[in-house]
């Protein structure tokens, strides 16, 4: 039988988080038309690594996007676009990628769940992040407004 999950952005975010609160510098989060984008403000961050602050003075404002690309084998692949005063997602993920592999392990999520890549893309383990909520998850999407993930039940 399909088991289909629907969340909000704030939610879908809320997987990885510790917290269940958004990030401090997230002051936009929508998801339209197969894109979730966020917009963030860097100088909200209270704590970073030193790489991240210092980037936050030259660039204080940071406009990302992803999009779905693929998805086979519990694992969706999303292709992040993002507008950092020119710099390309190829160089603004790996800024990123200690806190979210930081803020998986304290979450009890398995290493490998959250990857920056990078070649500008970021690899999710969906079954993971969902927590034994799916055997196998079968499909994964933006739509309207939402992330809906579908599969079998546990």
């Amino acid at each position: 039988m399909t088991h289909v999950v629907v969340l909000s952005p704030e939610e879908a975010i809320a997987l990885v988080r510790p917290r269940k609160t958004l990030p401090s510098f997230v002051s936009d989060l929508t998801c339209d038309e197969g894109v979730i984008s966020l917009t963030g403000d860097l100088r909200r961050l209270t704590y970073a690594p030193l790489p991240v602050k210092i980037a936050a003075k030259a660039v204080p404002v940071v406009h990302g996007s992803a999009r779905i690309t693929s998805f086979d084998q519990n694992v969706a692949v999303l292709q992040v676009d993002a507008d950092a005063a020119g710099l390309p997602a190829t160089k603004l993920l790996p800024l990123a990628s200690g806190t979210i592999a930081k803020m998986a392990r304290k979450n009890g999520l398995p290493e490998n769940a959250v990857q920056l890549r990078k070649d500008g893309t970021i690899s999710l383990d969906v079954r993971a992040l969902m927590r034994g909520s799916f055997a196998e998850v079968t499909d994964f999407r933006f739509e309207d407004g939402k992330v809906v993930v579908e599969g079998v039940a546990a």
